[in-house]
């Protein structure tokens, strides 16, 4: 019987990358996305670019434009932010062509893959991330 070498943090560690990536199947389009997981400081771009002030003056996570930020900033295949795809969904950014491109299943699945991919493992983590 083979003894697998088990490694310790450290070693870990030093042998990981973060360019992790995965497909997902969209089965309404007949094709595969590749998905890639995003490392904290695009979570924190994606989080400021869905913060949007509210007529208090205070500042709220638009929760819908966040999923949208962060499909479209861990969606290789396709690039949302494609000029061509953008023009042909009539919207004004890759977060926007996200929404008008996909079916509300079709981002759940897309995203929960991302999320995967950036160490999220369940859905309770993920919205309590994404309200904080």
């Amino acid at each position: 019987m083979a003894k697998t070498a088990v490694k310790n943090g450290l070693e870990a560690l030093l042998g990981a990358t973060l360019d992790v990536q995965d497909t997902v199947y969209i089965p309404r389009l007949k094709t595969h996305f590749t998905v890639k997981a995003l490392d904290q400081a695009e979570m924190t771009r994606a989080r400021d670019q869905a913060t949007i002030p509210t007529r208090k003056g205070e500042k709220e996570l638009d929760a819908q434009l966040f999923n949208a930020v962060l499909i479209a900033r861990g969606c290789v295949d396709p690039d949302f932010a494609d000029k061509a795809l953008i023009a042909h969904y009539g919207a004004s950014d890759a977060a926007d062509c996200v929404t008008k491109a996909l079916l509300p299943g079709e981002i759940a699945k897309v995203l929960t893959a991302i999320m995967k991919l950036s160490g999220f493992d369940d859905e309770e983590e993920l919205i309590d991330d994404a309200k904080n």
